[in-house]
C-alpha cells in the first residue's frame, strides 16, 4: 500500500497530537490559534459565504457526498476508493478543527477577565432570578401591555437590522475587553423551517462555512436570542455557556426595547428553568406572579417549537451531551447552564446593572 492511501489516518493522528497540546496549553490556543490562525481562515470563509448558492450548511456537505458517490461509480481499484474515501474523512476531521475547533481548548473568557465563575447558591439564583425578572417587565412595558403579548407585527426588528444591532453590541464588547472583534459574522435563515426544530435544536454555526444559520420557524424572540447566540460562535467562542453569556451581556442594555427584551428573555428562561429544578415550590409561586403578557409570551415561544415534531427524542440531547464531553466539556449539555454563574461572576467582578434607563420612553 502507497504511503498516500494513509494520509486521512495520519491527518486523524496529528489532529489528536494538537488537541492533546492545546488541552494541556490553553494560553498556547489563544496566542497561536484564536488570535492567529483563526482569524484569517474566518476572515476568508466568512467573505466567501456570499458566494454560497445554498447555505453553506448544505452546499459543503453536498459537496463531499457528490465526491464520495463519484469515487464509488469510478473504474478505480477498491483499496484505492476505500483509501479516498478514508482520506477524505481524515481531511475533513483535521479541517474541522483548523478552521474552528480548536477554539473549544481556549482559556475560559472568566479565567482571561478574572471573574471566575463558580458554582451557585440558592439564594444567589433567586436574587438574580428576581432581578432579571424586574429588568425584564421594565423593559417589557415599552412594547406591550402587561395582559396582552408583544405585538410582533409592530415591534419585531428586521433580521437585517437585528443581525447589524446584535453585531455591534458584540463587536463593542469584545473590543472593551481585548478580544479580537473586527470579523462580520453571516447568519443565515434561508433554510426551510423546523430543520433544526425536528432534531430539538434551534440553530447551528457551521465551522466549513463560517456563518451562524438560525431556524426560520422559531418564534421572533426565540430567534433573535439564537442570532446573537450563533454569532458568538463565528467569534471564535465554543463552549455554549460562554455563547450564552456573550448573547445576553452584551445586548441586554440595548437601547433597543425588542432587542433588549428578547436577549434578556433568553437568560430569563435559563434562570427559571433551574429554579423549576430546584425549587419547584419557589417557580409555581413565581409563575403565577408573571403578567399575562409575559406568560403569554412564554407560551407563544414554546407553541411555535412544539409546532415542529421531535423526529429523534432525547437521540439528539445524548449525541450532542457526548460530543460536548468528548470535546473536553465534562458537564455536556449542561454547559449550556454555564451562563448564569458567568453572569453572577462579571457582575460582581465589574458591578454590571442591568440598566434600563436608556431606552425610550
Amino acid at each position: 500500500m502507497k504511503y498516500y492511501h494513509l494520509s486521512g489516518i495520519v491527518l486523524i493522528i496529528f489532529t489528536e497530537w494538537v488537541k492533546y497540546l492545546f488541552a494541556s496549553n490553553p494560553l498556547w490556543v489563544e496566542e497561536y490559534y484564536a488570535n492567529g490562525i483563526y482569524l484569517v481562515v474566518s476572515y476568508i470563509l466568512q467573505k466567501m459565504s456570499i458566494l454560497y448558492i445554498l447555505p453553506g450548511l448544505f452546499a459543503i456537505p453536498i459537496l463531499f457526498f457528490v465526491f464520495i458517490f463519484l469515487v464509488s461509480l469510478s473504474k478505480l481499484k477498491k483499496i484505492v476508493k476505500f483509501s479516498l474515501i478514508i482520506n477524505s474523512i481524515g481531511f475533513l476531521y483535521f479541517l474541522f478543527y483548523l478552521v474552528w475547533g480548536f477554539n473549544y481548548y481556549r482559556l475560559p473568557i472568566d479565567h482571561q477577565w478574572k471573574f471566575k465563575s463558580t458554582p451557585f447558591t440558592y439564594k444567589q439564583l433567586t436574587s438574580e432570578y428576581e432581578e432579571t425578572t424586574n429588568h425584564l417587565l421594565n423593559i417589557r412595558k415599552l412594547l406591550a401591555d402587561t395582559a396582552k403579548g408583544v405585538d410582533m407585527v409592530k415591534f419585531n426588528v428586521k433580521n437585517e437590522d437585528q443581525h447589524t444591532i446584535i453585531q455591534k453590541n458584540l463587536q463593542r464588547w469584545l473590543k472593551d475587553h481585548g478580544f479580537p472583534s473586527k470579523a462580520k459574522v453571516p447568519i443565515k435563515s434561508s433554510l426551510p423551517k423546523g430543520i433544526f426544530l425536528h432534531f430539538s435544536t434551534a440553530g447551528m454555526y457551521f465551522p466549513f462555512s463560517g456563518e451562524g444559520n438560525v431556524d426560520p420557524g422559531l418564534h421572533p424572540i426565540h430567534f433573535t436570542s439564537v442570532m446573537a447566540h450563533e454569532m458568538a460562535h463565528g467569534y471564535g467562542f465554543a463552549d455554549e455557556g460562554t455563547c450564552n453569556f456573550l448573547a445576553f451581556i452584551c445586548h441586554t442594555n440595548d437601547v433597543n426595547p425588542y432587542i433588549a427584551y428578547a436577549t434578556t428573555l433568553g437568560y430569563w428562561r435559563y434562570l427559571a428553568s433551574n429554579v423549576r429544578r430546584i425549587s419547584p415550590s419557589f417557580f409555581n409561586e413565581k409563575m403565577k406572579e408573571l403578567p399575562t403578557g409575559l406568560r403569554k409570551d412564554l407560551i407563544d415561544i414554546q407553541n411555535y417549537s412544539n409546532s415542529y415534531e421531535d423526529w429523534m427524542p432525547n437521540l439528539q440531547y445524548k449525541m450532542y451531551d457526548a460530543y460536548l464531553k468528548g470535546q473536553g466539556i465534562k458537564e455536556g449539555m449542561l454547559n449550556y447552564n454555564k451562563v448564569i454563574g458567568l453572569v453572577l461572576a462579571y457582575k460582581a467582578a465589574f458591578s454590571f446593572i442591568l440598566d434600563d434607563s436608556s431606552l425610550p420612553r
